[in-house]
């Protein structure tokens, strides 16, 4: 006699339940990206195809604007990174941001100062080993606060950099209120 083969529950639970799954994820993770509706579709402003043929008035003006800002003088922030960790403050004042360099300048330069200061005390003076310590501790102290200002003056100018880069590529140069393109009327 054949033997026949025995019904085995457990391997068919297992296969309807990972059909289940992988049906599941489909209708609810692929399906929706497949048929995805902006906001603007469903409120029946634009559809997709004038989305395609439509284009904004914004990417139609923006050679113009591009354009007229030959004269605006491109920044490299790597280059100004470099200079503010050289020197710190130091990307700002090639990026003509005087103030906020000097400022970085000399919040850095005074937490190094002062670090250099209690190190001094802490090693060369007459002082038992507490006092010693603490001096050496705070100089630590200091000098952690001096490298906090540096780090945040190199990424401060670096950001800077591609900021006055973005303003020139949208605005067309300097602008009192970047936030507010320029108009370029047609004749």
């Amino acid at each position: 006699m054949i033997a026949k083969q025995a019904f085995k529950p457990g391997v068919v639970f297992k296969i309807i339940s990972l059909s289940v799954l992988i049906v599941f994820s489909l209708h609810v993770f692929v399906l929706p990206s497949v048929f995805a509706l902006t906001v603007e579709e469903q409120a029946g402003k634009r559809t997709r195809d004038s989305i395609v043929s439509n284009e904004d008035e914004f990417i139609r003006k923006t050679p113009a604007r591009r354009g007229s800002s030959a004269g605006a003088e491109e920044k490299d922030p790597r280059l100004a990174c470099l200079l503010s960790l050289i020197i710190p403050g130091g990307g700002h004042i090639y990026l003509k941001k005087d103030l906020k360099g000097a400022a970085f300048f000399f919040l850095s330069v005074a937490g190094y100062s002062a670090a250099g200061y209690y190190l001094y005390k802490g090693i060369a003076g007459d002082t038992d080993g507490a006092e010693k310590k603490s001096k050496i501790v705070i100089s630590g102290l200091f000098f952690l606060l001096g490298i906090i200002f540096h780090v945040v003056g190199i990424v401060e100018a670096y950001n800077d950099a591609i900021e006055i880069n973005e303003k020139n590529y949208y605005y067309g140069g300097y602008s009192r209120f970047p936030h507010i393109a320029r108009l370029e009327l047609e004749e």
